[in-house]
């Protein structure tokens, strides 16, 4: 029986706006990092990042305040993390790049370009139209909007992510020369990110063409191709993708050393898409 869904509140802002956004973002977490490597102040390379990401954060923030959709934020856990190995690897002074740093980064773009090139967000086409779901529920909570959306839709985010981003932060602070040479674990890391990105992208085209259909129009779940065999087969492939940075690390010797900052980031994600699956 088709479902009476109701109607979505249209919440427009344009591409235009849409760039000048993440443009300004860009140029204030230049800024910070700048600032500090001035300054003089002995901060870590991932408390730079760290100080970075939640800037730009705050600065796209106040461009979704400014125009009433929270869902500018949305592409940024994607846009943020190849840059932010320039960062940590800038503020590191590492020097020149080891091979496992440079497999690293060729995973973090691919991934990034499976989310701007292959399936690419509205915002940079036509500009938004509706805001998330979930992001309108929260209008109608008793912590007043601004405010849940600078802590719940794009600090926590933020940081969430950035802490799965640990591993590879270590190994990008990492001097070449004090790194062992590239292993099985590098090739079984390198297996898991590509493995996720190709899941990532047959499920999201999977869902675009489902999204065209009656049975979307009538509210029935997807049950085609790899949504017949998970829920969330996006989910799986981003939870993939961060727990397929930790061999990396491993094979960098910082798993070892440093087990606790490994494993902690991407294993919060883990939870965390699991949760989010259980509210959806």
């Amino acid at each position: 029986m088709p479902l009476n869904l109701p109607a979505v509140p249209e919440r427009e802002v344009s591409a235009l706006r849409c760039y000048l956004t993440y443009i300004s973002a860009l140029i204030a977490g230049v800024a910070v990092l700048t600032l500090i490597r001035r300054s003089g102040i002995d901060v870590t390379p991932f408390l730079t990042g760290m100080a970075v990401t939640v800037i730009s954060t705050i600065v796209i923030w106040i461009f979704s305040i400014s125009s009433g959709n929270s869902s500018i934020y949305d592409p940024y856990w994607v846009i943020a993390p190849p840059l932010l190995i320039l960062v940590v690897k800038a503020a590191a002074g590492a020097g020149a790049w080891h091979p496992r740093q440079q497999l690293l980064m060729a995973g973090f773009i691919l991934w990034s370009a499976r989310y701007h090139l292959f399936y690419r967000w509205s915002g940079w086409k036509t500009g938004l139209i509706h805001e998330d779901w979930r992001y309108e529920e929260m209008r109608s909570a008793a912590v007043p909007y601004w405010l849940n959306s600078l802590l719940g839709m794009h600090l926590f985010p933020t940081m969430l992510v950035y802490m799965a981003f640990a591993p590879t932060a270590r190994v990008i602070t990492l001097q070449a020369a004090a790194q062992p040479g590239l292993s099985i674990l590098d090739g079984l890391g390198l297996l898991g990110i590509m493995a996720a990105v190709v899941i990532q992208l047959v499920s999201d085209e999977q869902m675009r063409r489902y999204r065209l259909t009656d049975d979307h129009r009538d509210g029935r779940s997807c049950r085609e191709g790899l949504w017949s065999w998970s829920r969330h087969p996006n989910y799986f492939g981003e939870v993939l993708f961060w727990i397929s940075t930790i061999p990396f690390a491993a094979a960098a010797g910082q798993l070892a050393e440093r087990p606790v900052a490994v494993l902690a980031g991407p294993l919060a994600m883990a939870v965390f898409f699991r949760f989010s699956a259980f509210l959806m």
